[in-house]
Formats: C-alpha cells, sequence, structure tokens
C-alpha cells in the first residue's frame, strides 16, 4: 500500500489552499436540509469541470452524483459526503462566518464537501491510470436523516453497481489532524417522536375545574427516564431526550394540550424496539392516571445505527496509519449521536471514520453549537486518508 503523499505529493501540495478555500465558501453560505441549492450547484459543476457523469436531483431531492471511470480494469466503490448546515446562530468572529442569519454549518459538513470535491477532482487528474470506477454521493439533509433513503431508493448504489461505501466525519472530539476507527457499531440509531397531551383547559385559579395537561406531561417527562434506568440493561447504552415542550399562551390560563418532542437513541436493534413499544403504553397509561389522553407518535424518517463492517474498518486503519502514522490513528469511541451513513452501510460493506479537528487551544468546540469551529488541520489529512482509501479499494484483487 503506497502512500498519497509519496506518489501524489504535487497534486496534494497544490489543492492545499484551494481546500481551505472551499470549505470557508460553504461555510460562509449555509443552506439548510433539502434546501442546498447554491452547494448542489456547485458540486454539480465542479465535478462537471473535471469530466465526470454528474447527475442532480436523486430522488426529487438536491442530491448530487459525480461518477469517475478510470481507464483501468477495477471496483466500483462510493464515497458519500453530507452537505446541510444546520438552523443556528454563529459566534465565530472570521471572515468566513456564516453569512446567512440563523443558519451556520456546525458539524463539519463544509469540509466533507470540500473534501469530497477535490477528492473527485484529483482521481479525474489521472483518470488514465485510475482503476475502477469511483462514485460520488454528495447527500442532502442528513440533519433530519432525509436524505440517504430517497437517494438508494432512486439507485445511486445500483447504476453503476456500487461494491463499497466509505466516508469520514470531521470531529472536534478527536485531536487535530488524527483520525479514529471502529469496526462494529459506532453510531446510535436515532428516532424522533412526538407526544400530545389532551387534557381540559380552563382558568389558572380553578385547577380542578380542569386536566392540566402540562402536570400530565412534566410527569411524563420525568417517568420517561425510568425506562432507561430501570427496563434496559446497564449494559446497552439507551438515552431517552426530550428537547422540547410546547404548550399555553398565557401565565394564567391552563391549556388543553401540550407536546413533548424528542429523540430515542440506542445501539441495539432489539432495545430500539423495546423501548419504542414501552413508550407508548407509557405515556397512555400516565395520562389516563391524571384522567387525560396522550399519543405517541413517530417520525418517519429515523435511522439505525451505524455500523461499519470488519475487513473494511481494518482495511481503513491500514490506509490512515500508512498516510499519517500509527501515533495519530487511534479506535474511535462508540458515539450517541446519528447519521444517515448508516442506511448506505446496510446496503454494502464499507467504513465511516473520523478525522479530528479540535482546537489547538484545548477549549471545547462542541458540534451543533453556536461555538462550533473547525481546525482546517483535519482538512488535508483527511482528503490524503480518503484519498489512499479509494485508490486501494479501486484496485484491490
Amino acid at each position: 500500500m503506497s502512500k498519497t503523499t509519496r506518489t501524489w505529493s504535487e497534486e496534494l501540495s497544490a489543492r492545499h489552499d484551494d481546500l481551505v478555500t472551499l470549505r470557508r465558501d460553504f461555510h460562509r453560505h449555509p443552506e439548510l436540509s433539502f434546501q442546498e441549492h447554491r452547494t448542489a450547484e456547485i458540486i454539480a459543476t465542479r465535478l462537471h469541470n473535471s469530466g465526470l457523469d454528474v447527475r442532480t436531483g436523486i430522488g426529487g431531492t438536491t442530491a448530487a452524483v459525480g461518477i469517475l471511470h478510470g481507464d483501468k480494469p477495477g471496483h466500483t466503490v462510493a464515497w458519500r459526503a453530507d452537505i446541510d448546515a444546520l438552523p443556528l446562530t454563529e459566534i465565530l468572529d472570521a471572515p468566513f462566518a456564516s453569512g446567512t442569519s440563523g443558519i451556520m454549518h456546525a458539524c463539519g459538513h463544509d469540509g466533507h464537501v470540500a473534501i469530497g470535491i477535490t477528492l473527485a477532482e484529483l482521481l479525474a487528474t489521472r483518470r488514465a491510470e485510475m482503476p475502477g470506477t469511483a462514485v460520488f454521493l454528495f447527500q442532502p439533509a442528513e440533519e433530519v436523516f432525509g436524505g440517504a433513503r430517497p437517494m438508494i431508493q432512486a439507485g445511486v448504489l445500483e447504476n453503476p453497481h456500487v461494491e463499497q461505501v466509505y466516508g469520514l466525519h470531521l470531529t472536534t472530539q478527536t485531536p487535530g489532524g488524527h483520525v479514529a476507527v471502529r469496526s462494529g457499531p459506532c453510531m446510535a440509531s436515532a428516532d424522533f417522536f412526538d407526544v400530545e397531551v389532551r387534557g381540559k383547559g380552563g382558568h389558572g385559579a380553578f385547577p380542578h375545574l380542569s386536566i392540566d395537561p402540562i402536570t400530565v406531561a412534566a410527569n411524563i417527562l420525568l417517568g420517561m427516564q425510568n425506562l432507561v434506568s430501570r427496563e434496559v440493561a446497564a449494559k446497552e447504552p439507551a438515552v431517552l431526550t426530550v428537547g422540547q415542550i410546547v404548550s399555553g399562551t398565557k401565565h394564567n390560563i391552563i391549556p388543553v394540550t401540550a407536546t413533548l418532542r424528542g429523540s430515542l437513541r440506542t445501539f441495539n436493534a432489539e432495545v430500539r424496539e423495546q423501548v419504542m413499544e414501552r413508550l407508548g403504553a407509557f405515556v397512555t397509561n400516565i395520562a389516563h392516571a391524571y384522567e387525560a389522553e396522550a399519543h405517541l407518535s413517530f417520525a418517519d424518517e429515523g435511522c439505525p445505527t451505524v455500523i461499519n463492517h470488519d475487513n473494511e474498518s481494518a482495511f481503513v486503519h491500514r490506509c490512515a496509519v500508512d498516510e499519517v502514522g500509527a501515533d495519530c490513528v487511534g479506535e474511535a469511541d462508540m458515539m450517541m449521536g446519528s447519521d444517515d451513513m448508516s442506511l448506505f452501510l446496510e446496503e454494502r460493506p464499507g467504513c465511516y471514520f473520523r478525522v479530528g479537528i479540535a482546537p489547538n487551544d484545548g477549549v471545547p468546540r462542541p458540534h451543533h453549537a453556536p461555538e462550533f469551529e473547525m481546525n482546517e488541520v483535519g482538512l488535508p489529512v483527511g482528503l490524503r486518508v480518503a484519498l489512499n482509501v479509494m485508490l486501494n479499494a479501486l484496485s484491490a484483487a
């Protein structure tokens, strides 16, 4: 396995500034899930200019796919990158900070897109010596788990038939420039739910004449945690979180309804089904105890656990060690965060690995937070490892 830094050093060095500039441009112009029109247009234009077969509007979405046929025989391997931003107001003081109010790239997807485009362009420069077919999947709406499924249903893994799929996630939880790989379950499943509680409205001074849905919702919220602490085996990670409660119009009015919105995250499919089933009975019974009604509904677009395949994970680990050295490659922790890369990995063997972008000052820059900030040292490292992975996967015997 030859190091990309040896055989591609000139090309990698020449692309460094453009890689950073491209990432900063996407960061400056973030777009929410299924609204990534500018992002998709830039992706399509750059890939087309490099001679790839470009397809857009996949599955009626803002997805873009680029297909690069090498001139030598080999395998068909996909590289996936997600492209959407988040509804947050950025506090970063930089010339390339978000220029769109209330929207920012707070999860590294701008870097994912920049690496994916640059990777495709690099391989295209040596099409004559490239084996196989590289398929670049630029996926919208990862943040709402809505982009992978319609792309798969539209046949992006079948035309041409993809044999393996790879991708990376930049993370502030890994030291800058380091790589983390984990075989097996590495990111949790995620299911979003709503609980609508219906009581009886009235005056705040006369609660005995009403059925207070807020009180019912509060007791459902507190009791939910017992489903994890007392009904799920302690060895099985599970997180049940309510992130929003919506109810009422005024401080002295008991409302008719209250809605809780939350998420369930697990690694074990059986635990996932267990908690989903019990949660429905639990909210109904608690509501009945207060003479109210409650209905649980799950969003259609949940996503399963990200499960990396053993052989492909070992392969990525070797490629990463070859690029950055064993001291900079470690085993990734299991993460309760979720990603619909899991749907691609259910269809094909592959590996979703992590590249560190943690700041040098040691101050946390959490994902999905206004203070998120990327240490750009991870960009060239991610590109080098991605290039090594793709070159070797395409040409593997």
